[in-house]
């Protein structure tokens, strides 16, 4: 993924995941997308390479915390759904998330 495409995809198309995809599934291509863009695997790439790793790793995190938040994840559809594709809204962190949503290490 070159950054420049960042502002022309969802938080979905960035993940690699449908709009119906369930937590494991989000989770699981997060870890996919980490893999291939984290930072710390590019520590021994040219300076300009590892800002574009952190770049894309920051956007495909902001999708990530996004998307398995239900309710982040809800306001985010119906901001989509108007053609904003990043999350504008300023939700505050859940105090508690379903089971079904908590991750499984």
């Amino acid at each position: 993924m070159k950054p420049e495409q960042l502002d022309t995809l969802s938080y979905y198309e960035i993940l690699g995941v449908e709009p119906s995809a369930g937590f494991d599934e989000i989770r699981d291509a997060f870890h996919e997308f980490s893999y291939a863009y984290h930072p710390d695997y590019c520590h021994d790439d040219a300076a300009e390479q590892r800002d574009i790793a952190e770049r894309v790793f920051r956007r495909g995190s902001e999708a990530y915390r996004v998307l398995t938040d239900p309710r982040a994840r809800r306001l985010y559809d119906a901001q989509l759904a108007n053609g904003e594709l990043r999350f504008t809204r300023n939700v505050p962190p859940p105090s508690g998330k379903p089971d079904s949503w908590r991750p499984t290490h």
